[in-house]
C-alpha cells in the first residue's frame, strides 16, 4: 500500500489516543462509559494486528509438537481438545500444560495486557 496510508495499527491507536485524550473527559455517565469501551476495542484490535501473528505462528508451533502432525491452528486445537476431553492424551503429556499456559498468556497480552503482566508476576 501506498506509504502516504498509515497502516491499520496506527490508525487504530490514533483513534483511541483521540478518544481517550480528546473527548472522554468531557463525558460522564453512559455515553463516558460507552466512550471508554470503544476505546479499549480499538486498542485490542491495534494489539490483534501487531501480535497475532506471531503468537498464533507459536501456538502451531507447539499443537504440532504436542500432536505430532501439521495442520492450521483451528483444526490442531480441536484435535487436541478432542483427544484430552476422550482421554486419548493425558493432561501431562509433554508440553500440553506450557502450551495451555503460555496460548492463554498470549490471548491475556492481546485482551488485557495489564492483567497478563499480573498474572506473569
Amino acid at each position: 500500500m501506498s506509504t502516504f496510508v498509515p497502516d491499520a495499527n496506527r490508525l487504530l491507536q490514533a483513534a483511541a489516543e483521540y478518544l481517550e485524550r480528546e473527548l472522554l473527559p468531557t463525558l460522564t455517565g453512559y455515553h463516558g462509559f460507552q466512550t471508554r469501551v470503544c476505546i479499549n476495542v480499538l486498542k485490542i484490535v491495534a494489539r490483534e494486528l501487531e501480535m497475532r501473528p506471531e503468537a498464533q505462528a507459536r501456538e502451531r508451533r507447539r499443537l504440532e509438537d504436542i500432536l505430532g502432525k501439521q495442520g492450521d491452528v483451528g483444526a490442531l486445537n480441536r484435535e487436541l481438545a478432542t483427544r484430552l476431553g476422550a482421554g486419548d492424551l493425558p493432561l501431562d503429556h509433554v508440553g500440553v500444560v506450557e502450551h495451555l499456559i503460555s496460548t492463554l498468556q498470549d490471548a491475556l497480552s492481546i485482551n488485557s495486557p495489564r492483567w497478563a503482566k499480573q498474572v506473569s508476576d
